[in-house]
């Protein structure tokens, strides 16, 4: 039996190896066939034979291949298999710890100024192997959130998200109204460490102490195109340890939780959130008759140029203000809007157009008051 089955797989042997020779044979005869008519034929030609060859390259190796696993034993080709599938599992381990090997923490500073509402929120995200010693080298920003455990972030797009009702959006400085910013990580081997900053408003001249709003750090769902399917990579807390005063003028000033006070003003004048209150006396009653002035007050109001032109009515309505848009605008901004109106409000009402009427008859914001008085009125005068 022992030599029947010798025998029996010599001449198997010997019929593959007659076989690959033949096949060898074959091939190489039709590569000669094809040199010879590649050099009959004409040369427009050449390029379709060549594809012709490659093609059935391809289709000669994979059934020479196909061949040849067919022939080998069962129990050779579970084992060639159990194999592919153990190298497949670790590609996919090394690629799971290289995105575990890029660990993230996450900071955020508040810095505030102290004659303005106006402050600046900013966002940092940096790996674990790259966290300085001192995260903040400005001395007048205030870490308001951390996090206390690291986690990893999957290439894609990541969306940070502000939200809180103690701050909005600087307008002044076309800061998104969203308060969204998105950022991509790609897929390297170095950490895609960024920083977002946020340009922000407070609603009130007092916050904290405690929670002043939230980040949330979120990913992007490439199935489903949205970001609320996952849990978010850092949901933190802004949280400041003690109360924050903003003061908006440098004069003395009396400050309470319903309105804002200004007294002793070397002016005369009396600013306060309570419109019964607020004077502005005669000597910083400026005309609006100086084309310098009026320049000075667009940049402030160039935001509020339209409901300041509707609170005007009847010197001006919607249709003025469509061709004030039409006219100015389009090309220049919204402070050339004001300029214009301020200027065509003077032409029309000259009693009417003045800075007693702008700062007690129309609805403004104090903050804003207090700024036109202090930045543009009061240096105008000395001037």
């Amino acid at each position: 039996m022992i030599i029947m089955s010798t025998i029996s797989h010599h001449q198997q042997q010997v019929k593959r190896t007659h076989s690959d020779h033949h096949d060898d044979h074959y091939y190489h005869q039709q590569q000669h066939q094809l040199t010879l008519s590649t050099i009959n034929c004409p040369t427009k030609n050449i390029r379709q034979i060549k594809n012709s060859c490659e093609e059935e390259e391809k289709l000669f190796n994979h059934q020479r291949c196909k061949r040849f696993s067919c022939d080998w034993p069962l129990n050779h080709r579970k084992k060639i298999k159990r194999t592919s599938e153990k190298r497949a599992s670790q590609l996919d381990d090394n690629d799971d710890e290289h995105f575990q090997s890029h660990q993230y923490h996450c900071f955020v500073f508040l810095k505030f100024y102290s004659s303005t509402l106006k402050c600046s929120i900013d966002v940092l995200v940096k790996s674990n192997d790259q966290l300085p010693t001192d995260l903040s080298d400005d001395q007048q920003s205030l870490l308001i959130g951390k996090s206390r455990i690291s986690r990893s972030i999957k290439p894609g797009v990541i969306r940070i998200r502000l939200v809180s009702s103690l701050f909005k959006a600087d307008a002044d400085v076309h800061e998104d109204p969203s308060l969204i910013k998105l950022e991509t990580i790609r897929n390297s081997k170095q950490s895609n460490h960024f920083d977002k900053q946020f340009a922000l408003l407070f609603t009130n001249d007092r916050f904290g102490p405690g929670v002043i709003g939230k980040l949330f750090i979120e990913s992007l769902d490439p199935q489903t195109g949205s970001y609320t399917n996952n849990p978010p990579i850092f949901e933190l807390n802004l949280t400041l340890a003690s109360e924050q005063k903003i003061l908006l003028t440098s004069f003395d000033q009396k400050i309470n939780s319903d309105s804002i006070c200004v007294s002793s003003l070397s002016c005369g004048c009396v600013l306060s959130s309570d419109s019964s209150r607020l004077t502005i006396s005669d000597k910083c009653n400026l005309k609006f008759n100086n084309t310098k002035l009026m320049h000075r007050l667009a940049e402030p109001l160039r935001c509020q140029w339209k409901s300041i032109g509707r609170e005007l009515f009847p010197c001006f309505n919607e249709t003025d203000l469509t061709d004030f848009h039409q006219s100015y605008f389009i090309t220049e901004g919204n402070q050339e809007c004001m300029y214009q109106l301020l200027r065509e409000w003077f032409n029309r009402e000259p009693e009417q157009a003045n800075i007693r009427y702008l700062l007690t008859r129309l609805k403004l914001p104090i903050e804003l008051i207090v700024t036109i008085h202090n930045d543009v009125v009061i240096p105008y005068v000395l001037s």
